[in-house]
C-alpha cells in the first residue's frame, strides 16, 4: 500500500466540498502501520445520463465479489496509478465508457470486514460522479446486464455483503440534487 495513495484518500473528505461519508484518520493508520497491509481500496463511479437516471451494472453469478448483485462501475488500482485515473480505466474497462471527468462525492471505510470477498481487510471505499462522458455501454466479462435507473430505483437493488456502501454513496448523490426524486 502506498502512503501517498492512502493520504490521497484520506484527505478527500477534508479537502474538497461536499464529499460525505466518514473514515478512520490517517494518523490512525500511521500510528499502527500493521494496519497497512491489510488495506483494500475501491473505488465506484455514478454514471449519471443526461435525464438524471444513473448506470447500474449486474455482477456476473460467478465473480468473486457479490456475485449475482448489483453494482456501480468502478473497482481497484494498479501499483503506481493516480486515483483519479484508476477509476477512469474502471468505468471504461467495465462499461466501455470514456468519464471525461469525475468529483468525488462520498468516502468511507470499513475495518476488519467480517463477511464477503473481503473478509478480514480494512477496506476504503471512494465513490465519485461523472455526469460527463461518451461513449455507448459495452459490459466486460464481469458484468452480464445494466440498467438505467433513477437512483430512488437503484437503493432498492441487491448489491450483496457491501457494508452500506452503495446505498450511503447515492444519498450524498441525492444530497446533492436541487429537486427531490
Amino acid at each position: 500500500m502506498s502512503t501517498p495513495l492512502l493520504l490521497s484518500i484520506l484527505t478527500l473528505k477534508s479537502s474538497v466540498s461536499g464529499v460525505k461519508g466518514s473514515y478512520t484518520s490517517y494518523n490512525h493508520f500511521m500510528s499502527n502501520p500493521k494496519i497497512l497491509e491489510n488495506v483494500r481500496i475501491i473505488q465506484k463511479c455514478i454514471v449519471v445520463r443526461g435525464d438524471g437516471r444513473i448506470l447500474a451494472l449486474k455482477r456476473a453469478a460467478d465473480d468473486h465479489s457479490r456475485g449475482g448483485n448489483w453494482d456501480l462501475p468502478g473497482g481497484g488500482y494498479e501499483q503506481g496509478e493516480n486515483i483519479i485515473a484508476a477509476v477512469k480505466r474502471e468505468v471504461l474497462e467495465e462499461a466501455g465508457l470514456t468519464a471525461k471527468t469525475v468529483s468525488p462525492i462520498f468516502v468511507d471505510n470499513h475495518m476488519n470486514v467480517k463477511e464477503g470477498f473481503f473478509a478480514g481487510l480494512n477496506v476504503f471505499g471512494v465513490c465519485y460522479v461523472s455526469r460527463d462522458w461518451e461513449g455507448e455501454v459495452t459490459l466486460s466479462d464481469e458484468h452480464t446486464e445494466y440498467r438505467w435507473v433513477t437512483p430512488s430505483e437503484f437503493v432498492s437493488l441487491s448489491f450483496g455483503a457491501d457494508n452500506g456502501f452503495f446505498r450511503e454513496s447515492i444519498k450524498a448523490y441525492i444530497s446533492t440534487l436541487s429537486t427531490t426524486i
